[in-house]
């Protein structure tokens, strides 16, 4: 008798030294596949992205650069400063650079009818410097008519 009490204490401790191992072992489990899951992607490389528009933001969630499509055809690209004020737009037709007060200074376009030209403005928006060529080829100066795009 005394023997099959020794047997089933040692079956009873054994018993529950396989439950505190598989307790553990579930545990371990759980939380790999809780850290795995919380985990974030880090880099990834793609040989192609398709979408309508993307955005990158900085480490405060502000979007600093973006880009769209429109549906009339345009696409365009933005890049903003840290306060969100545009710096760099840049479009189809045309390309432009902002000051740090959110006012156009440069605009280079070349237009689906042949015209191309820069235009240099003064904080004020006035022209200072600017040319173009029209669709004949012909060089224009600039003349009140060259405004900023809006």
């Amino acid at each position: 008798m005394d023997n099959l009490e020794s047997r089933i204490r040692a079956l009873e401790a054994s018993n529950r030294r396989q439950r505190y191992s598989i307790t553990a072992l579930a545990g371990i489990i759980v939380g790999g596949a809780f850290i795995a899951a919380t985990r974030p992607a880090g880099d990834a490389t793609f040989d192609t992205v398709t979408c309508k528009k993307w955005k990158v933001v900085d480490k405060d969630g502000k979007v600093r650069i973006g880009a769209a499509t429109e549906p009339g055809g345009a696409s365009a690209m933005l890049w903003t400063d840290t306060n969100g004020k545009i710096r760099m737009a840049a479009g189809t037709d045309a390309m432009s650079w902002f000051d740090k007060d959110g006012k156009q200074r440069i605009v280079a376009s070349a237009g689906d009818d042949g015209m191309a030209g820069i235009t240099w403005f003064d904080k004020d928006g006035k022209v200072r410097i600017g040319s173009a060529t029209n669709a004949a080829g012909n060089v224009i100066l600039p003349t009140k008519d060259l405004k900023p795009k809006p």
